[in-house]
């Protein structure tokens, strides 16, 4: 100050201020670089986890709708035994509706559809950053679709089992003892050819509603195949953007 250099040390310490903003804002831009940099890492394999998983429907589908125990080969068979009950069953129909076909009927499938990646966006919060609000929808849209056609099929799978239980002592233990006598089972089971009967009716009503129920699964699980590949295409559009 005594030597009027008092304007030459502020200029010089505003400077350094200068300086070291400069390198706090270069600091922070490498820190917010390296950030995004890790974000779009991990959403990438996210993603890629997530379209994984909509292969793993998309092949549980297939195999519900397409195997010999699916809901197709069920609907299929349904079909043809609603027209045998409906004039009558004969004689030679019963090795076709005992022997060939009859257990598939009798077995009811749940979907069991993938959900692990999805749990996983969800409880670390990585949901909504791992791409665009339309993307994200769309995840949250085919994810809700699964837990509601799962449930759809659970409700309907329970209601065919009170129609199945009914036949218990009717088709069931005909079915048993035809395969071990087919003449003393006819002789034991004489309602298989009375359509009025109790036991021939409750077996009608279990056959044409395992036929609804079917029908209305192949319609669900080609929904479920739609949706995932569509689902599948805009990961694939996000990861390319």
């Amino acid at each position: 100050m005594s030597q009027n250099k008092t304007s030459k040390y502020f200029k010089y310490a505003i400077g350094e201020i200068i300086l070291v903003v400069i390198g706090i804002l270069i600091a922070l831009a490498i820190s917010n670089w390296n950030s995004q940099r890790l974000n779009k890492n991990r959403n990438t394999l996210l993603l890629t986890k997530l379209s994984k998983e909509l292969d793993l429907n998309i092949d549980r589908a297939y195999l519900l709708d397409s195997t010999n125990i699916s809901f197709k080969s069920r609907l299929k068979f349904t079909d043809s035994l609603v027209k045998i009950l409906d004039r009558g069953i004969e004689l030679n129909d019963l090795d076709y509706m005992i022997v060939s076909h009859i257990m598939p009927i009798f077995f009811v499938n749940t979907f069991n559809l993938n959900t692990s990646v999805f749990e996983e966006l969800k409880n670390t919060g990585s949901l909504y950053s791992i791409g665009s609000d339309s993307l994200v929808t769309e995840i949250q849209r085919y994810y809700q679709l699964c837990d509601r056609e799962s449930f759809y099929n659970l409700n309907y799978s329970e209601n065919v089992t009170k129609f199945q239980d009914k036949c218990y002592k009717g088709w069931f233990d005909f079915n048993y003892m035809y395969l071990k006598n087919p003449e003393n089972a006819l002789k034991q089971h004489q309602w298989v050819f009375n359509s009025r009967s109790q036991n021939y009716i409750e077996f009608r009503q279990f056959v044409n509603y395992t036929r609804t129920h079917s029908y209305l699964m192949v319609s669900k699980l080609k929904g479920i195949i739609r949706a995932s590949e569509e689902l599948k295409k805009m990961i694939a559009q996000e990861q390319k953007s």
